[in-house]
């Protein structure tokens, strides 16, 4: 069995959002459903402006509040492998999972009447490929793989402690959903 997970290496994002269009693009989402995204931080002054760039996406948690609080059997649910995911067909379009995420990882399809989200691109890595964003990435800022796999650089970033996981990494006290994103620590600067 595989544990999937994602790990995001800040300093080589860019902030181009082909993540986020090639996503968009490939599941046919409106341009408010975006599955992933990147937000902008911006510190300093001119000359000396800087931007951070932090990629979002779906959690896929361990302990999804998603999952509990959907009223349909089967409309969002977790698989053995770790995805979190919907099936169109169930979902009656009540939103209670869009308020549960804690993330802001999940929106609703207003023309479907659905809630949509990341998947983790789960078809194409059950088929032996990788999710949409990671094979789009121009920099490589986004490692996928199994954290079960000893030989997956996912895992070894894990089992060395060079990340944190979602939840610490914004000390928002949802320590409880166990979120299978990462982010890479930032090397100390020298003084």
């Amino acid at each position: 069995m595989s544990r999937y997970a994602m790990i995001f290496d800040k300093k080589n994002c860019i902030g181009c959002n082909a993540c986020v269009v090639s996503c968009q693009q490939n599941y046919s989402m409106p341009a408010e459903n975006k599955l992933n995204w990147v937000t902008v931080e911006e510190s300093g002054e001119f000359p000396d402006l800087k931007l951070d760039f932090t990629p979002h996406l779906c959690a896929h948690c361990g302990n999804p509040k998603c999952v509990d609080v959907c009223p349909v059997e089967d409309a969002t649910f977790r698989t053995p492998e770790g995805y979190v995911l919907i099936n169109p067909e169930n979902c009656v379009g009540c939103s209670l999972c869009v308020k549960a995420c804690p993330y802001g990882a999940r929106s609703m399809d207003t023309e479907a009447r659905v809630a949509v989200k990341c998947s983790f691109c789960a078809n194409l890595v059950e088929n032996g490929g990788s999710p949409i964003c990671v094979s789009t990435c121009p920099t490589k800022c986004r490692i996928f793989g199994d954290l079960d796999d000893p030989n997956s650089e996912v895992s070894k970033l894990v089992a060395e402690g060079k990340v944190v996981r979602l939840d610490e990494y914004l000390d928002n006290g949802t320590e409880d959903f166990e979120p299978y994103v990462y982010y890479i620590l930032e090397e100390e600067k020298d003084a």
